[in-house]
């Protein structure tokens, strides 16, 4: 009968600490975990044009969505929002420094708008990148920035 015992005991405290110990620890962890779930996840999507897309030009009309954050006007510094700029055939900004302008290759949405249309774009294959700036026209921390390519005919 020892000889059970001296096997089952280990046994049983192993099986216990991988089943996540105490369940005050549990306890503890929900509302961490809780909170996280609440916490929106911030993210920018362009809807239109789709990724891999072919459009008639040469107007491209641009449809964004935002996800867990407002879209105001540039200048305004409203926790948790931003505004939208476009990255036509353009490389990002570097982080931190001010998103530039570029007429017809990086737009700045600074009305709050989530729509733009870029006018006069040329036959061929585009790529298209959207990102949320601050009141200061700076990207957002972490970046919120989506991707599309597409073709216009």
């Amino acid at each position: 009968m020892s000889r059970i015992i001296r096997v089952l005991a280990p046994a049983t405290i192993l099986f216990l600490a991988a089943c996540g110990g105490s369940p005050d620890a549990d306890a503890a962890a929900a509302p961490a975990e809780s909170a996280a779930m609440a916490e929106p996840m911030r993210s920018v999507m362009v809807s239109s044009p789709a990724d891999g897309s072919t459009v008639d030009g040469p107007a491209v009309t641009v449809d964004l969505m935002a996800h867990g954050f407002t879209v105001v006007p540039a200048g305004d510094s409203t926790p948790n929002s931003g505004h939208l700029h476009l990255f036509l055939d353009r490389d990002l900004s570097p982080a931190g420094q001010p998103i530039p302008k570029e007429p017809g290759f990086i737009v700045h949405m600074g009305d709050g708008a989530s729509t733009y249309t870029f006018e006069n774009v040329t036959p061929g294959e585009h790529r298209l990148i959207a990102v949320v700036g601050d009141a200061l026209h700076v990207p957002v921390q972490p970046w919120l920035v989506d991707t599309v390519h597409f073709t216009v005919r």
